[in-house]
Order: C-alpha cells, then structure tokens, then sequence
C-alpha cells in the first residue's frame, strides 16, 4: 500500500506484575512497579518529536504505519492506562495532523484471564477494526494448565479460552501461540490436536523456550511428539500452519547470510515503565537483573542522544550471525531456522554479541520431525516440495535411534528417486 514504506511496533511495558506465574516465563523479577498516565504521555511525545526529527528508529520510512503494542506482565490489569494512553496518543495524532491518526493499530499481549473485565470489553468495542489481541492458549486444559498457573498455583486454561474465543484472530483467522517447555512438551501432540481440531486454529506459532535446561531426552520427546502431530495434520487434511514443522529450517547458511536473527536490536523498541527506552522489551528489569541496565535512551534524553546510549545501540547494529557464534554454529550443516534471544544472550553473557546454544538439540530434533513431516507430505501431494536431511548421522541416532535415521533416510530416497 505504501511501497518501501514500513510498519513498526513500538511497545508499552505498562506493569511488571502478572496475576499468572507460568512455569516458563523469562519474566523472573516481578514486581509492583508499572507505568503512570505521565510517563506514558511523554512516551507519545517521544515518538512523535523522533518522528519529526527523522530518526534512525523513528521515521516516515520505517514507521509510516504505528503498530503500538501493550504487554506486562499483565496489560489487562492497568487497562485504564492503556485506555488513556491511546486516548492522548490520538489526540496528539490529530493535534499535529500526523499521518498515524489514521495509520496505526493496537495489539495486546495477554494471557486472557481478565476477559470479562468490563472496562476490558469496552475498550475492545472501542478500538474494534484496530485492535489485535493475542491470547496464549497451550493446548488443551491438561497441557495449558501444566505450565499456565495462577499465583495460587490453579490452572487458567477456563478463563483463558472464553477470551481466545472471542477475540479469534486477524481477519478472521485464529491464531496463538503455544511455549514448547520441558513441563509441557510430553502434551504438544495432543496440545495441536486440540488447537487445530477442536478450536479451529489456523496458524500456531510455537517455540522451544531458549533458556537453559533441555537435555537430550527432552530432544527424543519433540521429535515423537512433532512426528504425531503430523501425522495428525496429514491424516486430517488440516492445513494449519504449525511454525516448529516449517520447511526452511534446517538447511546450512551460506557466509554471505550475516543478518542477526533476533530483532532485539533496537527494531523492537520498548518503553520500561518509567519510560526508560530498551531495544525490546526482554531486556527489561522483570526480566533481567543479574546484569546492569541496557538501555538506548529514556524520554528525557530522547533514543540513543546520550554518548552511552548510542554506544548501545551501534553495538547492537554491530551483530552479525557471524561476531556472535561459536565455529560450531557457523560450520552447523542444519544452521537455518536454529533461533537465538539478544536480550538472553546479555543476560547469560553480559554480551548481546555471544550466542547462548542451550537450544541445540531441541533444533536438531526438530529438524529430523520436519524431514519427516514434508516427505510424507511429498508422496502424498508430489506438488509438495520434499526436504533434504542435511543432519549428520552421529547427531541424529543419539535422538531418533539407528533405526528410525535409516527409515528416514529411505524415505528421503524415495522421495528424490526422480
């Protein structure tokens, strides 16, 4: 609509604190703290005074449109805030005849509890045609309420499905996002199962999380629980994009390919609750406090103005695929689609430009499921593009076992006998 014109989602932290404490969330340091009315509103300003000055993160090229996000914690416990920040966003939007009076949208990261709240079906009705929520649903009651518990310890999974329900997903389609973590990986197979079958979702992004802690059991695991899904998704004719079976990963990266994978470099832009300016919000203090505060730039001060913020935020547009993985990593013959956290990485390393492999054998797992996946999927529909296993043999067996490889490696002959 706009060529060479771009959307860019700057996000809100309006409150560290959560009325859910799910098992896996990197969010470890919450707290009481949250944004008030006034640090929000300079928020806004900043953003229309970047504009105006044409900055690097800022500008009518890479954000013609405004995608402006709320996340916590959880958002929907300071839902009057976000009511009025968008209040004044707007009216500052008409005041300056900005072009984001009418190019922007509002999304909300939530984890679907506070549905009934009425002041957050108001402002649903409010926003209605520019309002997108996402809602975490992991499956089935059993696998959500594995991981998605209360301060209390009960499960969410009742409360959070009204809601996902009733907000769907973009035009028309639904859509959520399940977290693939060692409490609930024994339960993804019958968590998609539920998800595609009985909910309708159309597109399931999911992920193994990238802390620490997965071991090579966990990794024998993914992969039975990736080969049932598909065979579930094959024998139902379902095609729900599922991201953790998409056909790109897997396949080595030429030198040439240096772009650093995570967007946390400052194209993520976040506002901390006392307005203090992050390259996303991951590297926030509910999040990481075992290493000092890395920042780009606070609403005083403006985005990476000050000398210590721009050094950030060069060191951050430094990265490359290549200045921040080991030999392995870069030699990996399976390299595309294996994903990495900035943020992690300096919270791990005390250097965004270090990259954390704690997720290595869940890719290789995940891998061999997607080979698997996509040439069963060839000799049923020949139209369907197979896949190349470009997984060594010594690190498939430890995961898959001698004989499973080989069936694999049949069946990929079978399908390039052409």
């Amino acid at each position: 609509m706009f060529p060479g014109r771009k959307v860019k989602t700057v996000t809100f932290i309006v409150t560290h604190q959560c009325n859910l404490r799910c098992t896996y969330c990197y969010e470890t340091h919450k707290s009481d703290r949250k944004m008030d009315l006034e640090t929000a509103k300079r928020c806004v300003d900043l953003l229309f005074a970047e504009d105006a000055r044409n900055s690097e993160l800022v500008n009518d090229r890479d954000a013609h449109g405004l995608i402006i996000e709320f996340i916590g914690g959880e958002p929907f416990l300071e839902i009057d805030l976000i009511d009025q920040t968008m209040t004044y966003f707007l009216s500052r939007a008409i005041e300056l005849d900005h072009r984001w009076q009418t190019q922007y949208m509002v999304n909300i990261s939530t984890n679907g509890t506070l549905g009934d709240d009425p002041r957050v079906q108001q402002f649903m009705k409010k926003y209605a045609g520019r309002l997108s929520i996402g809602v975490t649903i992991d499956g089935a009651k059993e696998a959500h309420d594995a991981c998605r518990v209360d301060c209390n310890g009960n499960g969410s999974y009742d409360r959070a499905i009204k809601m996902f329900r009733q907000t769907g997903g973009p035009e028309g389609g639904r859509t959520t996002k399940y977290t693939i973590a060692p409490g609930n990986i024994h339960l993804f197979a019958d968590a998609v199962r539920h998800l595609v079958l009985e909910e309708g979702v159309e597109t399931l992004n999911c992920n193994c999380v990238y802390e620490e802690g997965w071991t090579i059991g966990h990794a024998r695991e993914l992969y039975r629980q990736l080969k049932v899904t598909s065979d579930m998704l094959r024998d139902s004719g379902s095609d729900t994009y599922v991201s953790i079976l998409d056909w790109e990963a897997g396949e080595p990266l030429l030198d040439s390919h240096t772009q650093n994978w995570c967007g946390g470099d400052g194209r993520m832009l976040s506002f901390d609750v006392d307005g203090t300016v992050l390259p996303c919000m991951r590297y926030s203090s509910i999040a990481i406090s075992s290493q000092p505060l890395y920042r780009i730039g606070d609403t005083d001060s403006g985005i990476a103005r000050r000398g210590d913020d721009r050094r950030r935020l060069e060191e951050l547009r430094s990265i490359t695929r290549q200045s921040q993985s080991e030999q392995k990593c870069l030699e990996c013959p399976i390299a595309s689609g294996c994903a990495w956290c900035t943020a992690y990485n300096y919270e791990r390393t005390g250097t965004p430009n270090r990259r954390v492999t704690y997720i290595c054998e869940m890719h290789k797992a995940r891998v061999l499921a997607q080979c698997y996946h996509h040439n069963r999927l060839h000799l049923q529909d020949p139209d369907h593009q197979p896949k190349k296993m470009h997984i060594p043999m010594d690190w498939a067996i430890p995961i898959i076992g001698e004989e499973e490889y080989e069936a694999l490696l049949a069946l990929e002959r079978q399908c390039f006998a052409s």
